[in-house]
């Protein structure tokens, strides 16, 4: 995966292949399958590509419908649906070698003033700097060779408090940013910010089970990702990630996340996943 904002940066560089058509590229990798945070940033791209450069994204839904490889280029197909006066809808496939295995919806809206306010970030949270970095817990409890270690090389992220069970179920928060400065591009911003929203969100739905989300025990994977943007974000800059699960059932995790940037809400998400508990091989 990317070493730094700079290879990070190039997942976005999609290459037009048609009048609403694009190409993404592949990074190295050691996962067997696609980081879904990779499908979500490219395709928003490719939506914004064909969109008026004075409208930005405002929310997306997004569906995983089959597992990426992660040795075939990304082709996006992009449906415009509507540009009213204000905003601009889009409906996006992925696909690699003709099958489809993602499909994306995206708002996008003209900046213009209107009511305002935001709930308060947590405060019960340790600072940035008091925290540890999540690939340093990992490594202790599951081994340097875990794959997940070196995937995030580009972003910094570390645990701001310890994953528990709570009354709303399982409870993590997590300080990210990326290692270097980000250009300072609304849209590349957003990109980033909806790649880093799936790097642990689901992993919160096993919190209040004794299955670890890394164990070979736990058949995991994405199913859905929503989104919602409120404010501009910069993410070279601290943002704390709030994240809950609701609930699990019927083999599959609900969790929500809330992202904070300078003590306002920037960004909302929600995604469902498989959590299949399996027989050890």
């Amino acid at each position: 995966m990317p070493k730094d904002v700079t290879e990070l940066l190039n997942l976005f560089a999609l290459d037009q292949t048609g009048e609403l058509s694009f190409r993404g590229p592949q990074p190295r990798t050691k996962l067997q399958r696609l980081f879904g945070g990779q499908v979500l940033g490219q395709t928003l791209i490719a939506a914004a590509r064909t969109v008026a450069e004075d409208r930005i994204p405002h929310s997306l839904n997004a569906y995983f419908l089959r597992p990426g490889a992660t040795d075939t280029a990304l082709d996006f197909d992009v449906e415009v649906m509507r540009d009213g006066r204000t905003f601009s809808n889009r409906r996006v496939i992925a696909r690699q070698r003709d099958r489809v295995i993602f499909e994306m919806t995206a708002s996008f809206q003209h900046p213009e003033p209107g009511l305002d306010h935001s709930a308060s970030a947590p405060v019960d949270v340790a600072p940035p700097e008091a925290s540890p970095e999540l690939a340093e817990v990992l490594g202790r409890r599951f081994g340097e060779g875990v794959a997940l270690i070196s995937e995030w090389d580009a972003l910094e992220v570390r645990l701001a408090s310890r994953p528990e069970p709570t009354r709303h179920g399982g409870s993590m928060r997590a300080w990210v940013r990326t290692k270097q400065p980000m250009p300072d591009s609304p849209l590349l911003n957003t990109a980033v910010l909806a790649y880093l929203s799936d790097m642990t969100l689901l992993s919160v739905t096993t919190i209040p089970h004794e299955v670890e989300f890394l164990s070979p025990s736990l058949q995991a994977a994405s199913i859905d990702h929503a989104m919602w943007f409120h404010r501009p974000v910069h993410v070279d800059r601290w943002l704390l990630y709030d994240m809950i699960s609701p609930s699990a059932s019927n083999a599959r995790g609900f969790a929500m996340g809330r992202l904070f940037q300078d003590g306002a809400a920037v960004a909302s998400c929600a995604q469902e996943g498989l959590i299949r508990v399996v027989a050890e091989q």
